[in-house]
């Protein structure tokens, strides 16, 4: 068992009770401020997915002035830095512990897509904080807007210890699932302040526990 905290939304908090760690659920943040999706996990609005082998968009797409910082969605170590074909220039993180996913103890990769050409300030081995700045937004790859294409993957370790293989790779969209549920409503910027203010909440409750016991 260990504390968990969960978001409920952007005002109140849920927050301490004890959750066994085949419960704990990743949490995300908005890596992007002033938050808008322009096209969410599972549409197909272009027939190009379908020639990719997708069942339709295998993550979610936040609209992003160019430039705008790119924050890190959750702790992680830095995978991959630099450009991949289609994706254009991009990031992949994956945490730095397990979490579940259908009753199963994983770890995650989070993939940020399409960033500025030399804007990436993280490099491979390198861990990160969530609210960290892995690069600018852009439209390298296929992109016909300025955006961010955010997705993540429940992943294992392989008999090898360089290997990671997608749990749900042959779920039609190469293992990608929706980040939607994952997300707690704030944004990776504000984490600073929002950790802040949640740790002030937690000292006044532990005070307000200690003089009940009395």
């Amino acid at each position: 068992y260990r504390p968990w905290v969960c978001f409920h939304d952007t005002h109140c908090f849920w927050f301490y009770y004890l959750c066994p760690m085949n419960e704990l659920k990743l949490e995300l943040w908005y890596p992007v401020k002033d938050l808008l999706v322009t096209q969410g996990f599972g549409e197909n609005r272009v027939p190009y997915y379908k020639q990719m082998g997708l069942l339709g968009h295998n993550g979610i797409d936040m609209l992003a002035r160019t430039g705008q910082p790119v924050r890190a969605a959750h702790d992680g170590e830095v995978t991959f830095a630099g450009e991949d074909g289609q994706a254009g220039l991009g990031v992949v993180l994956r945490t730095l512990e397990g979490f579940d996913y259908k009753g199963q103890l994983v770890y995650f990769k989070s993939i940020y897509w399409h960033l500025d050409k030399g804007s990436i300030k993280v490099v491979p081995g390198q861990k990160v904080k969530v609210g960290d700045i892995l690069g600018g937004a852009d439209t390298t790859g296929l992109a016909t807007s300025c955006h961010l294409h955010f997705g993540i993957k429940p992943i294992l370790q392989g008999e090898q210890a360089w290997l990671w293989d997608n749990v749900a790779q042959s779920n039609g969209y190469h293992g990608a699932i929706d980040p939607s549920p994952y997300f707690n409503g704030f944004f990776a910027e504000d984490s600073a302040q929002v950790v802040s203010k949640l740790s002030a909440l937690i000292a006044l409750l532990k005070q307000a526990l200690a003089l009940f016991r009395k």
